[in-house]
Formats: structure tokens, C-alpha cells, sequence
């Protein structure tokens, strides 16, 4: 699904786009995260796109926030942890202008054509790929947080039609290589693990060495990814249109 049109209404009357992600000290995530947004800005033609971040890096959001401008802030979260709950609706809840806080970027049938694509990009799906997958999350001791990883892994399995576990990172169990580790003693003999992140970083590279037989990339760019974007601002636009 593509939406290639720029938007019909005049760009003055549109409410600007704030990103908001967590940081990462690697380039390559940092750069990774800035394609997410130039290819964003090129679907909302004109529309004032910014990125800001709630650890490791600056901007924070209070700042981008604090000149009043009206604002569609989407969170760019896998799942609805404490930075969601906490930094980002926090932010939104100070700002002195109009704010429509869009939901996280988390369990939407984009992110399971997203992870499917980046699957096939390794080798992992068809005729010769895994008989198991492992959903490799950054991890939260949230347990909502786990729990909608948990759900993701389940619609992932429904689509893919081999079984799929959820494994995270960090603050949570099963570890992904304890999940790999599982499928194997159960009999798997080729278990790929889709790697449920947005940029390259500290967790892309902990799960990338957690023993699977085959990873995919993080999501990153993903054309599924900028079209949720895209989808969450337009749907929480509407309220602060002037």
C-alpha cells in the first residue's frame, strides 16, 4: 500500500509532523531514522516534518513543542512502553499550542508487511526459508509492552504459517537466543529471527548475535513504515486543521 499523492488541501492550513523517537549513539541508526523522515516529508508535500528524540540525543520534544505551533506528534515506538507513556505524552501534555498525540507506531498491519518484506530481503521466507521465527524486540518491563510484542508474534505466525515467539533484547524474557534456543530443542532445524526495530543500533546488534540461523534488518525506511507514518498523521490532522 503506497499513498504517492501530495495532500490536496493549501500546506498553510496543515498542522506540522513531529517524529518522535529514542536516540541512538549509532550513525548508522541516526542515519537510518533521518531516511524515515525525508521519505515522509516527500508523501506530506510541504507539511513541516521534524524529528526529535526522548534519550541519548537532542532535540528533546518539549523543545520542538514549546513555540505553540500546532502539531500532529506521532511516537515512533514498536510498543507502548514507558517513553510512550511517560516522555512522549508527557511532552504533549506541557506544550503551550495544539497538540493531537497519534498513536504509537506498534501492532498495525503495516508493521507485519514490513517485517515480512525485511524477512524476505535475508532469505527468510518461501520455499527454502525457516521452519521457526523469532520476533526480536528491544524488550520493556512493561507488560503491556510485552504483551503487545507477544500479539504481534501472533499475527505474524497467522500470516507466515510457521511458528513464531516473541524475544526481546533486554528487561524481558524469553532472551531471543533463549527463544532460538527453544525452537531448536524442539526439533527446528532453520529458525530466522525478524528483527522488531526501527534503526540499526545497540539492540539491532545484540539480536543480530543471538545464534539464528538468519536475521533481517531492522525496518527502518521501509515504504510499509513511512505509509503508517503518513496514515497516523492524516488521521489525527483533521482536529487541528486552522
Amino acid at each position: 500500500m503506497t499513498t504517492n499523492a501530495p495532500l490536496a488541501e493549501p500546506v498553510a492550513e496543515r498542522p506540522r509532523l513531529l517524529l518522535v523517537a529514542h536516540g541512538t549513539r549509532s550513525s548508522t541508526g541516526r542515519r537510518e531514522l533521518g531516511r524515515v523522515l525525508v521519505e515522509t516529508r516527500k508523501k506530506l508535500d510541504g507539511v513541516d516534518c521534524r524529528l526529535a528524540w526522548v534519550d541519548v540525543q537532542a532535540p528533546g520534544p518539549d523543545r520542538i513543542l514549546a513555540d505553540g505551533v500546532p502539531t500532529v506528534v506521532v511516537p515512533a515506538f514498536l510498543a507502548r512502553g514507558f517513553h510512550v507513556t511517560e516522555d512522549v505524552d508527557g511532552a504533549c501534555g506541557r506544550a503551550p499550542g495544539p497538540v493531537a498525540l497519534a498513536p504509537h507506531v506498534g501492532g498495525e498491519p503495516e508493521i507485519v508487511r514490513a517485517l515480512i518484506q525485511r524477512l524476505a530481503e535475508a532469505g527468510a521466507v518461501g520455499a527454502f526459508g525457516p521452519d521457526a521465527v523469532v520476533l526480536g524486540a528491544a524488550g520493556s518491563r512493561d507488560e503491556s509492552s510485552q504483551a503487545e510484542t507477544r500479539a504481534l508474534a501472533s499475527a505474524l505466525e497467522r500470516v507466515l504459517g510457521v511458528p513464531v515467539s516473541a524475544g526481546f533484547a533486554s528487561a524481558a524474557s524469553p532472551t531471543v537466543a533463549d527463544a532460538i534456543t527453544g525452537f531448536r530443542e524442539r526439533g527446528h532445524r532453520r529458525v530466522a529471527v525478524a528483527t522488531h526495530l526501527l534503526a540499526p543500533g545497540f539492540f539491532a546488534d545484540r539480536i543480530a548475535a543471538a545464534g539464528a540461523d538468519v536475521t533481517s534488518p531492522p525496518l527502518g525506511a521501509n515504504p510499509e513504515i513511512v505509509d503508517l507514518i503518513v496514515r497516523l498523521y492524516l488521521e489525527n490532522s483533521t482536529e487541528l486543521i486552522r
